[in-house]
């Protein structure tokens, strides 16, 4: 069985005629029948927005403090994915993205007044929402003096480039 990510119509003009011309017509023509399946993929983050976020969470842990106090990567995620949705829910571009979170919890915050939303995870942000919080992010750091380094794939990218 044969599977492929296809992105665009064009690809699937081109991956249809290529599996068509090399595997499919010889069979048809003896007489085979074939079965072809196509699946909407789920729409979900790339791995490359992913490690993006985290490397800038990382350089916002080590740059910036909550109230002088200073916080773990994953925390500074929690604390900043509540004020992006918080920012963006009611915004037309994601209202309907943050409306599949469902029923969220809010609990008292630690160090200030109000509430933190839980449930939200990053893990369930899809393309969309990845990329808002990425540029969310950016925004986040240009007021907070975040000195931003490339993520893994950056760097990679950069050494490939350079060779």
């Amino acid at each position: 069985m044969k599977t492929m990510t296809i992105t665009t119509p064009d690809q699937y003009k081109a991956v249809v005629r290529s599996w068509y011309a090399s595997d499919v017509r010889d069979d048809l023509v003896a007489g085979h029948s074939i079965e072809l399946t196509l699946k909407r993929r789920k729409d979900t983050k790339s791995r490359l927005q992913e490690e993006k976020y985290h490397a800038m969470l990382n350089d916002i842990s080590r740059q910036c403090r909550l109230f002088g106090k200073e916080l773990p990567p994953i925390s500074w995620k929690r604390v900043l994915v509540d004020a992006f949705k918080h920012e963006t829910k009611d915004d037309p571009q994601f209202r309907n993205d943050w409306a599949r979170f469902g029923d969220i919890e809010l609990v008292p915050a630690l160090n200030h007044p109000g509430f933190v939303m839980v449930g939200e995870q990053s893990r369930n942000f899809n393309t969309r929402l990845a990329s808002g919080f990425i540029e969310w992010l950016l925004a986040y750091g240009a007021d907070n003096n975040v000195q931003w380094t490339p993520s893994p794939a950056e760097r990679a990218q950069h050494a490939a480039m350079t060779r």
